[in-house]
């Protein structure tokens, strides 16, 4: 069978997982989580049978229902496989595989109804990324943005006779909502105008002039898709949908969801419109560093060990924007590396504390402490994971930092780097504090319940904690099978553009350098390490500064507010595009 053929495969087994799911609950309630694990392992599967010739550089193409290409103009779906989005659906079939398998330890004693639920809505999500990540067309990413958003609400508010989790879902579905609308009006404009979807043939019709209608469009894609990836000023729904969220679910929104976001983004500004149009780098460098900054400063500010974790989502989605506004061979193979290195390590850190949630029952890290001697298992996936975020080699968020530190260097973006370094000092000090207060510090009494941690759990700790590992130990092979093909797919996008239009084509070779004991970088590292242990041990002890008591005014829960914010963001981004 030609390799091809197999993409709609890998969407449609999980959909027809979820269609399943809810019926076979009846027999056994384990039934659907079980069978769901089998439709993503096998998802995963036909992924890995396309992936030697993807990432060898071939790009395969397949046109839905034989609706091929005529005279240059494409009526029907098209499905094509680039290293850039087959790193992103493979993580994503790979993790929530795993995901799924952590439910049965934290969520197992649930209904049959409600199992049956959760695995449908779970599969739906996973194949709107797989979906996303596969698609040339933009009418179709919307529509796997749409589904992808549906299946979010009903795992945001999953436990509906929590109060937080109601709230939170009306706040994902507000947010989402007005997002969601913007893409549906930015692709109608391009649509309009020059009466095509298909990415090739968009690129072709603007040709590196787009002109007033098409840079609204822009404006509003991009800042649709990031209200979908969490950067500020659209990202009033994130802290909340992840901490109402089960301890699977926030992992999943977390290591996956999100980065769904920045995937598109980078298919709109390097394949789509192409990097020579006006402000697009800059908008993705100044949004990347806000965000950087503004979610590691929240982080630092938060008792709540889900909602800690979900800020610091912010400022690492902030680094991937940053990462793709370098717009180099280093930065773009950085931000790629950085997309599934978040993916690993943070699935691991909302693993562990959904772990704790579900141990002990607190979720307050003002309530915590004593759990390295309780729990040195879990205590050692934690600190792991930090070292990840740290970029302490060997582990991977050692090689993925580095590759966008580098790019920045080249760019000759200080202001970015800068911005990037203190963000990593304040994410290291909000980490460092909640390990303290939750691991370290001494706990007098006893939690009112200690439940034991179940296998799955600690076979998701092991398998996650692995991979950080091995992708930061074979950093030359990962980077020349893996990120520089999916770089290539971005910065040189010839190959993918004309595959969408006519069919199979072949990505030019792009060699990405990277010295890992470089010393600069190395320095970087350590330097980093001691200043964000001193301001954790700082933050500890002093009252709260007057700049993170204003952030946290600002972010008060208000629906309203956050909605205000992200039209107001809709409104600065357009406006920078059209003005430029």
């Amino acid at each position: 069978m030609n390799a091809a053929a197999l993409l709609p495969l890998a969407v449609a087994v999980p959909i027809g997982g979820a269609v399943a799911a809810p019926l076979l609950a009846r027999p056994w309630r384990h039934l659907p989580v079980i069978v769901s694990v089998a439709a993503l392992c096998s998802t995963t599967a036909i992924l890995l049978l396309v992936a030697p010739s993807v990432f060898s550089g071939a790009v395969p193409v397949h046109f839905l229902g034989g609706w091929g290409p005529v005279s240059g103009a494409v009526l029907g779906i098209t499905m094509v496989a680039d290293p850039f989005g087959l790193v992103f659906a493979l993580a994503s079939a790979a993790i929530g595989a795993l995901l799924l398998l952590y439910t049965l330890s934290e969520l197992g004693g649930l209904g049959a109804r409600e199992l049956g639920g959760y695995a449908c809505l779970f599969q739906l999500l996973l194949a709107a990324l797989v979906g996303g990540a596969l698609t040339a067309d933009l009418f179709n990413l919307f529509v796997w943005f749409e589904v992808a958003a549906l299946a979010s609400y009903g795992l945001t508010g999953f436990f509906l006779e929590r109060p937080i989790a109601l709230e939170a879902a009306f706040k994902i579905l507000v947010l989402t909502t007005v997002a969601g609308f913007a893409i549906f009006v930015g692709i109608g404009l391009l649509y309009a105008d020059h009466g095509a979807l298909n990415v090739g043939q968009l690129h072709q019709a603007l040709a590196g002039r787009p002109r007033v209608p098409d840079l609204v469009a822009l404006g509003l894609l991009v800042a649709g898709f990031a209200t979908k990836a969490g950067l500020v000023p659209f990202h009033g729904w994130l802290a909340d949908a992840h901490t109402a969220a089960p301890g699977p679910v926030s992992a999943l929104f977390s290591g996956l969801m999100v980065n769904f976001g920045i995937v598109a983004i980078g298919r709109l500004v390097f394949q789509v419109y192409g990097v020579g149009t006006p402000a697009v780098l800059v908008v993705l460098t100044v949004t990347g560093a806000i965000s950087a900054l503004v979610g590691a400063a929240l982080a630092l500010a938060q008792d709540d060990l889900k909602r800690l974790l979900a800020y610091d989502t912010v400022s690492q989605m902030g680094v991937l924007a940053i990462g793709l506004g370098t717009a180099t061979a280093s930065g773009v193979a950085g931000a790629a590396y950085h997309l599934l290195s978040h993916a690993l390590f943070k699935a691991l850190l909302f693993l562990c504390a959904g772990a704790i949630v579900h141990a002990t029952g607190e979720t307050r890290l003002s309530r915590m402490g004593g759990l390295a001697r309780r729990r040195p298992l879990l205590a050692a996936a934690f600190g792991l994971g930090v070292a990840s975020i740290a970029g302490v080699p060997p582990f991977t968020g050692y090689v993925s930092l580095g590759l966008i530190h580098q790019g920045l260097l080249e760019s000759g973006d200080g202001a970015a780097l800068a911005a990037m370094l203190v963000a990593q000092v304040i994410t290291l000090a909000a980490l460092g504090r909640a390990g303290w207060l939750a691991f370290v510090r001494r706990r007098a009494a006893g939690y009112e319940r200690e439940v034991r941690l179940r296998p799955g759990m600690m076979v998701g700790f092991a398998t996650l904690a692995g991979c950080c590992v091995a992708f930061g130990v074979l950093p030359r092979l990962c980077l020349d099978r893996l990120m520089a093909p999916a770089a290539s797919a971005l910065i040189d996008p010839r190959a993918y553009l004309s595959a969408a239009l006519a069919g199979p084509g072949m990505l030019a070779p792009l060699s990405v350098p990277f010295h890992y004991a470089d010393a600069g970088e190395l320095l970087l590292v350590g330097a980093g390490v001691l200043l964000g242990a001193a301001l954790a041990w700082w933050y500890l002890r002093a009252r709260e500064p007057a700049p993170i008591r204003a952030l946290r005014a600002a972010h008060n829960g208000s629906v309203q507010d956050y909605t205000c914010y992200a039209i107001a963001g809709f409104l600065v981004v357009t406006s920078a595009f059209v003005l430029s």
